[in-house]
């Protein structure tokens, strides 16, 4: 079965930086984003949740936030809000 492509928040090639870095960092891009962070630094995390909030779709954004459920809601509220400052373009919930 062949995944679906996500809406990005902007033209994407096959020379962006997007593309490289949802493939490069593939396995700690998704670990990041489902809460795991065992395995990322400090910087590596902070540059994550960076290029989350710049670039990220609204669906790799929504299933950061659903990792906060459980856990901290205190980190929901302040991605929430990064998030609907800088890329008004997207609505929550």
């Amino acid at each position: 079965m062949e995944k679906q492509k996500h809406k990005l928040p902007y033209n994407e090639n096959d020379e962006s930086f997007g593309q490289w870095f949802r493939k490069a960092a593939k396995d700690k891009w998704e670990a990041y984003l489902s809460g795991k962070n065992e395995s990322i630094s400090i910087e590596e995390r902070d540059a994550m949740r960076k290029f989350l909030i710049e670039q990220g779709t609204k669906e790799e954004i929504q299933t950061k936030l659903d990792s906060f459920l459980g856990s901290s809601i205190l980190s929901y509220e302040a991605l929430l809000e990064d998030v609907k400052s800088k890329r008004p373009d997207l609505k929550f919930d």
